[in-house]
């Protein structure tokens, strides 16, 4: 008996320590069955919204010339009167595209329908697919080091200002619009060539690099991206999305050869992709606000140290008045800085009828000091474009300037046909604003803007609703119900296709008010059990279009990114638009990517 309790005593190291291997080897096992899982999930939750998408049934024109825009592959149709030959179907090359691991296993493969579906995608929206797809595989981390060995193997385009004159703007709201604005002041001169990089893209991810104005077409896509993806391969660099992307401008741009690049960072600025341009010919810094705080800091100081970290010696600084002008100040100086500028000191002081809308239209703490971001926007700009002394006259200036952003305050007419109680059909105009205002702050300006613009049709306003999933709805929600008086069936909520958009059920659960609304019932399914209903975009703005027809209403389309491509199309906005086969994963690994959403100050 102690014999053998002794040899038992000797043998339990040894198991404990085979026990802890086997332990091991099955948990990594589990791991590798999750990620495959996980990447088959995502294909199928793709082609049954591809699948429902093309069985739905097409909504009702609201315009004798609208055409459709078929949305599903291997039979989209765009009008060619945007980008002339740029949206031709392209016979798709044979591509070396990376398949998830669940491909390898035939249990888990792909049926032969679905293969052939995937046979017919064109070679953007594969290439395309599948740079949505990185940050699955290459985690966001902030830092240079890809960029700079992208950059360089690109052989460091931007950093060549004897070819290439820079420019670099940050901010926490507005940074967008101002490079908007400075881009198309120049190109509209037709004195430059001049290459415009901005995120995030309303309809097409072309938008998001474009050349005096004009999206790059699929055909440089096709080419260019794969490009960086072979030298990503090659060389073992583990790019994000936002890298791969931001690479792709640049490498673009050269070979296109433009004379001036405007550049918007993505996050922050200090570790931002962007930031490895080495001699910009002008930073710009737009304002700052609290925004991203976990990664760039709690603080406006700290925050504004970050967006300080575009600044490069020897290189002139520009920056807005929304902002904390000494720290800035301190940095430049630390930085080696020697010209630093504020708008005033380029254009005099702004008048106070030119910034501030006047205290006596409203009544609540913000509106008194509710400024009109677009005009401060256009100051930043037309400051820019003065400092770095381009062939411009103040004309050439002011129209430039004068453009904003899509989905921005944006303002149009849409002509619709309604049918009245005696059977006739009328033709009538209804005044739309497609605005991104998201968060409750955006949400109250937009309000406020929306009073100063038409202040006699607060009782006349309808208004369609689409929110992310980690936003304040309950708050967004009472700020829109109490612009409309507290009549619920005033608004029509709305939800994405995207991961991060807040479903109907959860805006209905956040804010019980809502209940009289114009909504769908949200279904629900295998794969969602609180119900999504992802033509609801399309459904309710074709009702509320009809509604603001009936009723003589201004109709306002706000709230996330996510809903305005389909808001867009349904309006029968002619415009270059991505497939539902890139929509479907336009989501995927981008909850950390080096965006900026909160764009709030238009």
């Amino acid at each position: 008996m102690m014999l053998l309790v002794g040899v038992v005593s000797r043998l339990s190291p040894l198991l404990l320590l085979i026990s802890a291997l086997l332990l091991h080897h099955i948990f990594i096992i589990d791991y590798c069955v999750a990620l495959m899982q996980n990447s088959l999930f995502i294909r199928r939750v793709g082609y049954s919204v591809c699948g429902r998408r093309r069985r739905s049934a097409p909504s009702q024109s609201f315009t004798a010339s609208r055409r459709s825009i078929c949305m599903v592959p291997g039979e989209r149709r765009y009008q060619s009167t945007i980008l002339p030959g740029n949206n031709r179907r392209q016979q798709a090359p044979q591509l070396q595209i990376m398949q998830p691991l669940t491909s390898l296993f035939s249990s888990n493969s792909l049926d032969s329908k679905e293969e052939e579906e995937e046979e017919e995608w064109s070679a953007y929206e594969k290439l395309v697919r599948k740079l949505y797809m990185t940050n699955l595989f290459n985690p966001v981390k902030l830092g240079l080091e890809n960029m700079n060995k992208l950059h360089e193997l690109l052989g460091n385009p931007m950093n060549q200002s004897n070819k290439v004159t820079v420019i670099h703007i940050a901010g926490s709201n507005g940074k967008g619009s101002v490079a908007l604005k400075t881009a198309n002041a120049l190109s509209q001169s037709g004195k430059y060539k001049v290459g415009l990089f901005v995120s995030p893209h309303i309809s097409s991810f072309r938008e998001r690099i474009q050349i005096n104005g004009v999206p790059i077409s699929e055909a440089q896509v096709e080419r260019y991206l794969q490009e960086i993806f072979n030298i990503c391969e090659v060389h073992s660099i583990p790019a994000t999305f936002f890298e791969v992307t931001t690479a792709l401008a640049f490498h673009i741009f050269a070979q296109e050869n433009v004379d001036v690049v405007v550049l918007e960072t993505g996050l922050g600025g200090r570790l931002d992709a962007t930031n490895v341009i080495s001699k910009p010919a002008l930073s710009v810094i737009t304002s700052i606000g609290l925004e991203h705080t976990r990664i760039l800091g709690d603080t406006i100081e700290l925050i504004a140290l970050e967006k300080g970290g575009i600044m490069k010696r020897n290189c002139p600084v520009l920056v807005g008045s929304n902002l904390p002008t000494d720290v800035l100040k301190d940095c430049s100086k630390e930085k080696g800085v020697k010209e630093f500028y504020v708008c005033d000191d380029v254009l005099g002081p702004a008048n106070d009828d030119e910034v501030q809308v006047q205290e006596d239209t409203f009544t609540t703490d913000l509106a008194l000091s509710f400024n009109d971001y677009d005009i401060e926007n256009s100051r930043i700009a037309t400051a820019a474009l003065k400092l770095l002394q381009f062939e411009l006259s103040s004309e050439d200036i002011a129209k430039g300037v004068s453009i904003r952003p899509p989905c921005r305050f944006e303002e149009m007419d849409i002509s619709t046909t309604i049918t009245n109680s005696d059977g006739t059909t009328t033709q009538k105009n209804v005044r739309v604003v497609l605005d991104v205002a998201h968060n409750p702050q955006a949400m109250e300006y937009l309000m406020i803007k929306l009073q100063s613009n038409y202040p006699n049709r607060k009782n006349q306003t309808r208004i369609v609703v689409g929110m992310s999933s980690d936003k304040d709805l309950t708050h967004c929600t009472d700020i829109l119900l109490k612009h409309v008086e507290n009549h619920p069936e005033k608004l029509h909520l709305v939800e994405a296709s995207h991961p991060r958009a807040a479903s109907i059920s959860s805006i209905l659960q956040a804010n019980e008010k809502l209940v009289d609304s114009y909504h769908e019932s949200p279904n629900t399914d295998e794969l969602n059990e609180h119900g999504r209903d992802i033509s609801s975009v399309s459904k309710q703005v074709h009702s509320a279009l009809q509604l603001a027809a009936k009723n003589d209403e201004l109709l306002v389309i706000c709230g996330s990114v996510f809903i305005m491509a389909d808001a867009r199309e349904e309006l029968g906005i002619v415009e270059p638009r991505d497939s539902k086969v890139i929509a479907e994963v336009s989501g995927a690994g981008l909850r950390s990517s080096q965006e900026n959403f909160n764009d709030d100050k238009k």
